[in-house]
């Protein structure tokens, strides 16, 4: 099995409007969010013969999301919800890409030097 890693990062603000702590205050993180792709399987020919996947292919579809939804942005409403946890947004970045990247393993979302979440497809 090949597992291709892609790590990506982005500069994010948000407020847990129902969390008893301070996050429920207006703050913002530097993410840095690691996409896990699988394949048992590698490009048989081509331009990308012995790939899984470019890791250029992986960019072209991510790197817009990421400018669209997350980076610099305000999560409460890029993402339509009072509560954009990290266990939130790493499914919602994973149900947005798995249609365009079908290799997508899991998601990962590091929030700070000492927290991280990862959603992964179950099988």
């Amino acid at each position: 099995m090949f597992e291709i890693i892609k790590k990506f990062q982005f500069e994010a603000g948000h407020q847990l409007i129902h969390h008893d702590g301070k996050c429920q205050n207006p703050h913002g993180h530097s993410y840095v969010l690691i996409l896990a792709l699988q394949s048992e399987e590698l490009v048989p020919s081509g331009s990308k013969k012995n790939m899984v996947i470019d890791f250029a292919d992986i960019s072209e579809v991510v790197t817009p999301m990421i400018k669209e939804y997350f980076d610099h942005k305000w999560l409460n409403d890029t993402l339509e919800t009072e509560s954009p946890t990290s266990e939130y947004i790493t499914k919602w970045i994973f149900e947005y890409l798995q249609p365009k990247l079908p290799l997508l393993h899991s998601v990962s979302l590091q929030e700070t030097e000492s927290s991280k979440v990862i959603y992964r497809m179950t099988n």
